[in-house]
Order: structure tokens, then C-alpha cells, then sequence
């Protein structure tokens, strides 16, 4: 049996042996052509390298498992076919070199099974992708032009998305063609890689060997409307998207009005319009016209007709005394995915509006957040949304100034007042301290204000400050649930032991030129390579970058394909200090790089290329693309780490 080398990867599998085999590439067999892969039942078709490029850009791949192997003399392995190969899409992508013209398969997956099965080989130069649709089925391939030169390690992959397979080869689309049956077959038996089970005895092995493999999921990037509005930075640089009023504060009709004077009836609603608010959970005091609300209560006002409005304003004086990672103020927010509503609430101390029409974002909000607050200090609050645009006002000072269109009026569920009144999963979202008032009303036009005008937009924030959701994404939209090994949460960090790490799915979000990354990072060991955040492809293709420490100095990497290659371009900051916190900003602007260290210019370069087409997930703390140098753990605490769009 031949000796094989596994990556370590989220996925496990088990390796089983190869079986003996003949280099003999002449078999009965063979998989036949497709005439002009129209096929007879037109189901099949040729796809363009631009059609298939942009097709593939809709997509986000993430490695579950890869194999490094030592040598010629040990490059075969086969395993059972897991899920991942059972999806409808995925992609197989190795480095191969092949010594002469004859078949060599790189990999194939359920050729000894009865279902569905491929086959990825070389033969004479040229790129062979085979398939079947079951085992009574005839076999049929694509074949790309001669592109494999003899005696020289080549990239070969293979990647089937939405029923479109696309080929390879070191990094360039090869061909590609559409075959509408895709997606609907089963498949079981081995996935083997360096050799194939076609014909017992002739393995198609002994003429090249695979230096690495590695299998990845496919899965479209999911549409968040967050990167088409303005969102605001908490404090220092919100952005102004909308002219100010001309009235100081136009004249409100409130619909609605809960003044808390009444400590008989809290809840009470002093308009007369009958939207009295009810204990939903816990009990709320009033005294002196205050309410006190102690992390265990809150209010359910009943959904009406006449509070089902697009355009509105919303009033409250509060004073808290504790923050948390969610605090409802007053709340219009349906339980998990779909439905309209909008939020106002407190996020680690930052008043956050909340926008969301069904219609337009599907399950995505829209965050807007405006300064961040003062415990034990009253705050007057004034939201005004009007049907393209909405402003926040606190304290008199216009702190979110933007454009949204939408409308919100398709709302099912009753309305929270300090708490959350749909008991979601992550149900602690009680506001801690005392309300003066809190009203609801007709939009009437916006008040004076103008904001200072900048480019800076707080696009992603891991806060680590909730440790039953560690990656929780404060503006709501790039939260993750994928953990490897054990980060904690403690002490509003995120503790990483070097074996851990958080994987983040891409999204539009991440697909930008000019960004600028924030973190504050303790290293407590240091090693070779230790990620910090990075978007980095697996191999040597694609745009990507990297913020890392290599033995301790801080390294940024940034790559454009068309313009880089197979090149990195590198920045090299200085040495961090071991159990010691570092502040770290990496801008990249469209005619600068800047990299700095506790407030200090520690690099720049010129910036170049475009680096926006990233086709994989996000990695914190750890290497999420599993390669062959795959220890790249980052051992330490991060306080937070925020991506903002330039």
C-alpha cells in the first residue's frame, strides 16, 4: 500500500489503500466523445471562458478536506464518497505532473458504484472531464485543448456550480460547458485520487503523480443589500447622504405614547389611540413618571393598522445603566427570516437603527449605526424615516444621515418595548436601565442637520463580547456559526489556543478594492505563520489578501491575479510584543496601502490591481483553505476585528 499524507481538516476522512494496477490506458471502455458536447438530447452546452467566469463569480467555495503527499512514490489514496461530493456543486482542484502522453487520472468519484460518477484525467496534453449518469448509462467527456506539458507540475481543476463545469489549468479557464441533468443524480463509492477504478487492473496510475488535492464545497454568494446604502461609522466619521430639514423639529402627530406617569398602568397609552403596552415578560416600575427595566422585562404593544407605516418618526429619553451586546428600545422586529420591521436599540452601547422590506432584502438588515451612548446618562432619541431615507438624532446631534428605500409596512408581529417579544434564539436583548417616554408618529418632514461628510463605512464588526455566540457579526449580516477547534469568549475577547479559528462565508460585502481593516490582537506564542483575518485562495491563483504575523512581525499580503499572477505582494510592519495588546489598522485606498501599529506608519506601498474578485470564504485566527503548510494558527486573544469599505 502506498503511503499518503493527510492535511488535518474540518471533514475527516478515512483513507483506504489503492488497489494493484496496470499503466495500460487501452480498455473496452473508454469513454466516448460528445459530438460537438451538444449531445442528442440537447440538454448539453458549450459555455464561453467569459460566460463561465462570470457564471463562477456568483460563487464561494470553501476547502473541507486536502492531501499533501510526499512523493511520486506516494500520491494515491481513495475514500468514501462523503456529502460534500454529493452536492450538486463542488470543485476538486490538484497539482499534477503527468510524464508522458497516456491516461492519467487525477481523480474520480463513484466510478465503482452504481450512481452517478466522474472521472478528472490527463491524455495527451489535454484536460478530461467524464461522467455517467448511472452505471447502466453511457460514459461521455469533455476534453479540453493540449495544455499540460510533460515533466512540469500543472494546476488542474475542476469545478461544477449551478450545472455548469468549468476546467482549469493553472489557473486559466480551459473550457466549460452546461448540462442541464447536473445536480439531480446520487452518487456512492470511493473518491480516488491518483488513479481510478474504471477497469480492474488498469489504474491509469503509473505514468504521473498529484503533489496536493484538495475538495471543496461550491454555494452562491448570498445578496446583501448592505454594500448599496450608506452605513455610518459609530462615531468619528458618519456620512451624509441627504440634505437636513429646514425646520429645527417639525411638528409630530404621535400615534402612540407611553410616558410611563401612570404607576398604576405603566403601559399605558396617554394619545387615546388605544395602543396600550402590556407586561410581556417580568415586571416594570414606575415612580416619579420613570420606568425601571432590570435585564428581565419588558413591554408587548398589540399590532394596528394605524401603526403600520412606511414613513415615521420614534421619540424616547432613556438612561442606561448596563450595556450588552443586543438592548431593545422599541422594537417592530419579526422572529428570525422574512417580514418587514425595523429596530432602535443599543448594540455594545451604539444606538443602531435597524431597516428591513422583505420584498427588497429578503432575510438581510439594513444597519445604521449612530454614536455610541454614556452610562448613567439620559439620552434623547429622535429617529425620522421617511419612504427613501432615514436620520437619527441624539441629544440634538445628527449621527446617521442615509438613504433607504422600501417599504416597511408588511409587518405580522407585535411590537417589544425592552426586551424581545418574539423569544428568538438569541433571546437576551433586554435594555438595563430607566425610560422617561417613549412615542411613535407620523413623519411630518426631517429636522436641521447636517452631517460632516466622509468615506469611511463600518461594513463588519466581530466584537467578541457574547460567548454564546462567538461569531456574531454586530452589523448582523456576515455573523458565523463556524468554529474549529475551541475559541472562548471571555472578558469581551476571543481567547484562541493554536488550535482554533473562525470561518466566515463570503459575501458581496468582501468583494471590494478599497477597505480598511481594524484589530487589536495579544499574541501570547508566536510561529512561522499566524493568521490574523485573511481571504486567501488555496494554491497559487486567485485575488486575495492576508493579515498576518510570520515569527511574530506583522506581514499583510494582497494578490490580483491579472495583474500579480502567482505573486504576493507583501507588507512587512514591525514585531509584535508577546502578551502585550497591539492595535493594527491595514487602509488599502485606491492609490495607497498604509499599514499601522499602535497608531504609528509601520509600511506603505502604492496600491495596484483589483482585488475585489474573491471566490472564497473569510478565516480568523486559523488557515480556513486547509493547505499543505496548514499551521497557521494564531495563538493569542483578539478584542475585536471591524472591516470598513473606503
Amino acid at each position: 500500500m502506498k503511503k499518503w499524507i493527510m492535511v488535518p481538516a474540518v471533514a475527516s476522512m478515512a483513507m483506504v489503500g489503492m488497489f494493484g494496477c496496470s499503466s495500460d490506458s487501452t480498455d473496452s471502455k473508454s469513454p466516448v466523445a460528445i459530438e460537438g458536447v451538444e449531445g442528442a438530447s440537447g440538454e448539453i452546452a458549450l459555455v464561453s471562458a467569459s460566460d463561465a467566469k462570470a457564471h463562477m463569480a456568483m460563487f464561494r467555495r470553501s476547502v473541507v478536506d486536502s492531501w499533501q503527499f510526499e512523493s511520486a512514490e506516494s500520491d494515491s489514496a481513495s475514500t468514501g464518497v462523503d456529502s460534500v461530493l454529493q452536492n450538486s456543486n463542488f470543485a476538486v482542484d490538484a497539482d499534477v505532473t503527468v510524464e508522458d502522453d497516456s491516461v492519467y487520472t487525477v481523480a474520480s468519484a463513484g466510478v465503482d458504484g452504481k450512481g452517478f460518477a466522474w472521472m478528472v484525467q490527463v491524455e495527451n496534453g489535454a484536460v478530461v472531464y467524464s461522467w455517467r449518469e448511472n452505471a447502466e448509462s453511457e460514459w461521455q467527456k469533455f476534453k479540453t485543448e493540449k495544455r499540460i506539458e510533460k515533466l512540469e507540475k500543472n494546476n488542474v481543476r475542476v469545478e461544477l456550480a449551478g450545472k455548469v463545469v468549468v476546467i482549469f489549468v493553472n489557473g486559466k479557464i480551459e473550457g466549460a460547458f452546461r448540462n442541464e441533468k447536473f445536480g439531480s443524480f446520487t452518487m456512492e463509492g470511493l473518491f480516488t485520487v491518483g488513479f481510478d477504478k474504471f477497469d480492474m487492473g488498469k489504474c491509469h496510475c503509473h505514468n504521473g503523480h498529484v503533489e496536493q488535492v484538495d475538495v471543496e464545497t461550491v454555494n452562491e454568494i448570498e445578496d446583501t443589500p448592505i454594500d448599496s446604502i450608506e452605513v455610518v461609522e459609530p462615531v468619528e466619521t458618519p456620512i451624509d447622504t441627504i440634505a437636513g430639514g429646514s425646520d429645527p423639529v417639525p411638528e409630530t402627530v404621535w400615534i402612540a405614547e407611553w410616558d410611563f406617569n401612570d404607576a398604576e398602568n405603566v403601559g399605558l397609552d396617554v394619545t387615546g389611540n388605544g395602543h396600550n403596552a402590556t407586561i410581556g415578560e417580568g415586571s416594570v416600575a414606575s415612580t416619579d413618571g420613570i420606568a425601571a427595566f432590570d435585564g428581565k422585562s419588558g413591554f408587548t404593544v398589540a399590532l394596528a393598522d394605524d401603526i403600520k407605516i412606511n414613513e415615521f418618526v420614534v421619540e424616547a429619553r432613556v438612561k442606561p445603566t448596563q450595556f450588552g451586546t443586543m438592548q431593545n428600545i422599541i422594537v417592530a422586529e419579526p422572529p428570525g427570516r422574512g417580514v418587514d420591521g425595523w429596530q432602535l436599540r443599543i448594540d455594545e452601547g451604539v444606538l443602531t437603527v435597524h431597516l428591513r422590506d422583505d420584498d427588497l432584502n429578503g432575510d438581510d438588515w439594513n444597519i445604521f449605526p449612530g454614536k455610541r451612548m454614556t452610562l448613567g446618562e439620559w439620552n434623547v432619541i429622535r429617529m425620522e424615516r421617511s419612504a427613501d431615507s432615514v436620520k437619527l438624532f441624539q441629544n440634538g446631534e445628527l449621527t446617521v444621515a442615509a438613504a433607504y428605500t422600501g417599504d416597511l409596512t408588511q409587518m405580522r408581529y407585535n411590537w417589544s418595548i425592552g426586551f424581545d417579544g418574539m423569544q428568538q434564539a438569541f433571546h437576551n436583548r433586554y435594555f438595563i436601565g430607566e425610560m422617561d417616554y417613549v412615542r411613535f408618529g407620523a413623519f411630518n418632514g426631517f429636522s436641521a442637520g447636517v452631517l460632516p461628510v466622509k468615506s469611511k463605512r463600518l461594513l463588519v464588526a466581530w466584537e467578541f463580547n457574547e460567548p454564546t455566540f462567538i461569531g456574531l457579526d454586530r452589523m448582523a449580516n456576515n455573523s458565523t456559526h463556524d468554529l474549529v477547534g475551541s475559541p472562548k469568549v471571555a472578558d469581551t475577547t476571543v481567547a484562541l489556543d493554536g488550535r482554533s479559528g473562525l470561518e466566515v462565508g463570503l459575501s458581496k460585502v468582501f468583494q471590494r478594492n478599497t477597505f480598511a481593516i481594524e484589530t487589536r490582537v495579544k499574541p501570547t506564542q508566536f510561529g512561522e505563520m499566524q493568521n490574523i483575518i485573511v481571504a486567501e485562495p488555496p494554491g497559487r491563483y486567485g485575488d486575495g489578501w492576508i493579515v498576518r504575523l510570520d515569527n511574530g512581525v506583522l506581514t499583510v499580503h494582497f494578490r490580483d491575479e491579472d495583474t500579480d499572477g502567482i505573486t504576493w505582494n507583501i507588507l512587512k510592519g514591525e514585531k509584535l510584543a508577546l502578551d502585550e495588546w497591539t492595535d493594527i489598522r491595514v487602509e488599502r485606498g485606491a492609490e495607497s496601502i498604509k499599514v499601522f501599529q499602535n497608531g504609528e506608519l509601520t509600511a506603505e506601498a502604492e496600491t495596484t490591481g483589483d482585488i475585489s474578485q474573491l471566490g472564497y470564504d473569510i478565516g480568523i485566527g486559523f488557515d480556513a483553505m486547509r493547505q499543505a503548510k496548514h499551521d497557521r494558527f494564531f495563538e493569542g486573544e483578539i478584542d475585536f476585528i471591524r472591516y470598513y469599505g473606503l
